[in-house]
């Protein structure tokens, strides 16, 4: 795995919400920023927006994200690595911001989306699955 997915899954082990999600954002092989998801409000009060996503953290902090890679990670308890594909959602936001890959963990190494021109305008990421050792 790599050295942005470690710092990831270290990102993804401070969140204090049950669905630990940690996100890093790089560019030029330099760390543009980190961040993990977080309480929006109460599950109680609307369940279905209870978080804000790392990853959509991290677009609202970096505003000059346009060619930068994502890697993103989720722990369970005990701080091994789950699938952390980002959600619809959150694969439109970043093709829309201009964020070209996206590298996120899986129970047994890695995944990759990928962005161009044609998944910008229509939101849709091409896929694959890297396994790798972790």
């Amino acid at each position: 795995m790599s050295n942005y997915l470690n710092l990831a899954i270290r990102q993804a082990s401070k969140s204090q919400c049950r669905f630990k999600v940690g996100a890093v954002l790089t560019k030029g092989g330099r760390i543009m920023g980190h961040a993990c998801n977080h309480r929006r409000n109460l599950p109680s009060t609307d369940f279905r927006h209870a978080t804000f996503h790392a990853e959509e953290v991290l677009i609202r902090r970096i505003r000059m994200s346009r060619g930068s890679v994502i890697h993103v990670a989720r722990v369970n308890r005990a701080g091994s690595p789950l699938l952390a594909r980002p959600c619809l959602r959150c694969q439109q936001t970043l093709a829309a911001s201009g964020v070209v890959r996206a590298y996120y963990t899986t129970g047994s190494g890695s995944g990759l989306l990928r962005f161009g021109r044609d998944a910008a305008s229509a939101g849709i990421a091409s896929h694959s699955v890297l396994f790798d050792e972790c």
